[in-house]
C-alpha cells in the first residue's frame, strides 16, 4: 500500500484484519496444526503498535484485532505487513475505524455487480451465492464454528400445461 491515510490523533480508533499462514496444508483448515498464527502480523510505528492474530482459526483465517492511538506528536504513521516465517503469509479486510464507530464493508463480484460477501461490524462474512439466473439460492455465515448455511431456497417456474388427464 502507498497511499495517504489521515488518522486522526488522540482518538481511539480499531484495527482488524484476518491473516493466513501457508504451510502447504489445505486439507484440515488448520495449517500445520497451529492453533495460534505468530508469524503474520500488523504492527504501527506507535508505542504498543503490534498486532497479532488471536482466536479460533476458521478455514484457515485467524482475525487480528487490536486498538491503538495515535499520539499527537506522530507526524507519520506507517503500517506494516509482517511475515517473521520463510513460508507465505496473507492478510485480508483490513479495516480501520474509531473506536466508538461501527463498520459494515460489502464485497461485489465485478463482474455481474452482485453482492457476494457482507462483512459485520466484528469483521465476520456473511456469503451471497447465486443460481445461473442470478437468483440468490444460498447464505452463509462465518462464525467462531467455521461457515454455516443460514438460508437456502430453491424455485421453479411450473411448465405449461398442453392436456388435462
Amino acid at each position: 500500500l502507498n497511499g495517504i491515510l489521515e488518522i486522526p490523533k488522540d482518538k481511539r480508533m480499531v484495527i482488524s484484519g484476518w491473516v493466513k499462514e501457508d504451510c502447504g496444508n489445505s486439507v484440515t483448515g488448520v495449517p500445520c496444526g497451529k492453533t495460534t498464527f505468530n508469524d503474520g502480523y500488523l504492527s504501527l510505528n506507535i508505542p504498543n503498535g503490534i498486532f497479532k492474530a488471536s482466536g479460533p482459526i476458521i478455514e484457515g483465517w485467524q482475525r487480528i484485532e487490536g486498538v491503538f492511538t495515535v499520539p499527537a506528536s506522530t507526524t507519520s504513521l506507517q503500517l506494516s505487513f509482517n511475515n517473521s516465517s520463510g513460508g507465505n503469509v496473507y492478510f485480508d479486510d483490513l479495516r480501520i475505524h474509531p473506536y466508538n464507530g461501527n463498520m459494515k464493508s460489502y464485497v461485489y463480484d465485478p463482474v455481474n455487480l452482485r453482492l457476494v460477501a457482507e462483512l459485520d461490524a466484528n469483521n465476520f462474512s456473511k456469503y451471497y451465492e447465486y443460481d445461473g439466473e442470478g437468483t440468490l439460492i444460498r447464505t452463509k455465515a462465518e462464525t467462531v464454528e467455521g461457515i454455516k448455511t443460514i438460508n437456502e431456497t430453491r424455485s421453479s417456474k411450473q411448465k405449461v400445461i398442453n392436456a388435462i388427464q
